[in-house]
């Protein structure tokens, strides 16, 4: 018997709601026929609390997954970037709140400043 099945036997409304149901209610986006089997059954109640947790969890873990790693975002903030690559960072710090947290903090945070103000000192004396 596949964890579904078990669900499935544990509910007490009829029909057992759909596992896209019960992913929609998890999502916060349950009708009102699903809201209301919610209410009168507590296996399926509980199945939605899971996933919620579930959908927590794979958030800790998961949600820098398709983000540039630090060095990139450091290498970001010194300008060492292939002009290409700065565009990719620009567009994905405009959509990630992650990142660009982790940019301001390295923009703000003393060591980096530092070693930004000695680059940039380095390149005007170049020129």
């Amino acid at each position: 018997m596949t964890n579904d099945e078990e669900w499935e036997q544990r509910c007490t409304g009829s029909p057992p709601l759909s596992g896209s149901a019960l992913i929609a209610a998890a999502d916060g986006e349950a009708d009102e026929a699903t809201l209301a089997h919610l209410q009168a059954c507590p296996a399926c109640a509980a199945r939605v609390m899971h996933l919620r947790a579930l959908q927590a969890y794979l958030l800790r873990r998961l949600y820098r997954l398709h983000c540039p790693s630090t060095d990139t975002l450091v290498d970001y903030c010194q300008g060492l970037l292939d002009p290409r690559v700065t565009a990719g960072v620009s567009h994905h710090l405009a959509i990630c709140p992650y990142c660009a947290a982790e940019v301001k903090l390295l923009e703000d945070g003393p060591i980096l400043a530092h070693a930004v103000g000695r680059r940039r000192r380095t390149l005007a004396s170049n020129l």
